[in-house]
């Protein structure tokens, strides 16, 4: 689950201290082969494989029925995310793999879903395997937990804060938060939040419901992880025996790690972790997939090869984001600029900034609120989606979206203005007529990623 970046990246910061071996003899070290190391220090690829195993369920407890109550045998993946940890630069690239992808199964020399490859004995190897073959990108190491150790580290660190807009349910995981506003989800809840694929939100009036299934999941999953990060971050002291203790008794037994993982892979994790605050140096990716149906009927997803190749090479090394591409100029193409921040005004103020920094503006409008800046981009247009993003003072979130057909700056709370210039105050003005200002509650929108939460209105903390 995604609690498997926050035990490795809290239990790897007790590496430094003399007592840190205590700890890392309660973690199940398995061969998995395929996975290839790296040199310390160096960015690696992380398989981060949440297990949907029943085993450790206390039968007696009260949301037992929601778990134990479909017949599962053994253990299957529930969430499959390759990361990206790169310690140098203290950043993470997550990239959610949909479980209904349709993909050569290694070894077998069939197809089917990519879930299916870890079913039964060496799943760990087949799927490693899977991945590195369908997706060409480097496994170094994989890392495991099942739903007991989800829920164990969510409850070890208070539960994780999280804005509603709209209240949302999904009787099929037991998601339900009755009421728009802050929540703090716990153990329960959090995982019910992350297994939801049949997400419903209410509208004012009636319950509309998330059609994106898989992919609206996959996404709430990252979103989580980021929100999950940088609370464990604020909450828990890595310096502290007891905070760390607390960690290990709750989610060090149900956690697995390949035996090439060594102290000093955990100690670059715990680097990397320690310097994500809420997401803001967590990027988030999703594969662009079409459905279709199998010739025995069976609703799956197939992967657009050529669309997926850039997303595709950040995760094999081949991407250096950060960096502007030297032979795209400013006003060679043209940029949209969307209100994320529900600050009056702050969607053209950033336009006028762009602008007399040599930007060619397109639309100014309003967008579902965001809690950073973000640039969306389809995946053809990843060189021009640099160029804006090194233009801003703080770096934004990169997200491709292949619904777009040019590049949108979705302007977040965090926005400080363009890189070598003073910080602009955000605009007072009533907005233009492209810009109207957005209503106290904001109805979700259904797009490519399904409903996400977004942050807390300006003025509101909810943690």
């Amino acid at each position: 689950m995604l609690s498997i970046f926050a035990i490795l990246g809290l239990l790897a910061s007790a590496l430094g201290l003399t007592w840190g071996l205590r700890w890392f003899r309660t973690i199940t070290f398995v061969e998995v082969a395929g996975v290839e190391g790296v040199t310390a220090g160096e960015p690696s690829n992380w398989l981060l494989v949440g297990s949907d195993s029943r085993e450790g369920i206390d039968a007696s407890d009260p949301n037992a029925a929601v778990f134990i109550g479909e017949e599962v045998a053994g253990k299957r993946t529930d969430t499959i995310i390759v990361a990206r940890v790169d310690p140098g630069n203290q950043t993470v690239d997550l990239l959610s793999v949909p479980r209904d992808l349709w993909v050569p199964i290694a070894g077998t020399g069939s197809n089917g879903r990519i879930n299916s490859s870890f079913n039964g004995d060496g799943g760990e190897e087949r799927l490693v395997s899977t991945v590195e073959t369908f997706l060409g990108i480097e496994i170094n190491n994989y890392a495991e937990v099942n739903f007991v150790g989800f829920q164990a580290v969510i409850d070890s660190i208070g539960g994780v804060p999280l804005w509603f807009d709209t209240p949302v349910r999904d009787p099929k995981s037991g998601l339900d938060i009755a009421t728009a506003g802050c929540h703090s989800l716990d153990g329960f809840t959090a995982l019910a939040f992350a297994r939801s694929r049949s997400l419903q939100y209410h509208d004012g009036s009636r319950w509309r419901s998330d059609p994106t299934g898989d992919l609206g999941r996959t996404a709430r999953q990252q979103y989580l992880l980021s929100r999950l990060a940088g609370t464990a971050n604020a909450r828990i002291d890595p310096t502290s025996i007891g905070s760390i203790d607390r960690i290990v008794q709750a989610g060090g037994q149900h956690l697995l790690i390949d035996n090439g993982a060594g102290a000093r892979d955990l100690i670059g994790l715990a680097r990397t972790f320690a310097g994500v605050e809420n997401g803001g140096l967590i990027n988030r990716h999703a594969l662009p997939v079409t459905g279709f149906r199998t010739s025995g009927g069976a609703a799956v997803l197939a992967l657009q090869e050529a669309e997926a190749q850039p997303t595709l090479d950040i995760f094999r090394g081949l991407v250096e984001p950060v960096e502007a591409p030297s032979d795209i100029a400013r006003n060679s193409f043209t940029v949209d600029v969307q209100n994320g921040a529900r600050v009056a005004g702050i969607a053209r103020s950033t336009a006028d900034e762009l602008i007399a920094a040599g930007f060619a503006i397109g639309d100014i409008a309003n967008a579902q609120p965001v809690e950073r800046t973000t640039v969306r981009y389809p995946s053809s247009l990843t060189g021009q989606a640099q160029v804006v993003g090194v233009a801003l003072a703080a770096p934004p979130l990169y997200v491709v979206d292949e619904t777009l057909a040019r590049v949108a700056v979705v302007v977040g709370p965090d926005y400080a203005g363009l890189a070598g210039a003073a910080p602009v105050a955000p605009a007072a003005t009533a907005p233009a007529p492209t810009e109207t200002a957005p209503p106290a509650q904001a109805e979700p929108v259904v797009n490519e990623v399904g409903i996400v939460p977004s942050g807390p209105p300006p003025g509101v903390v909810c943690e």
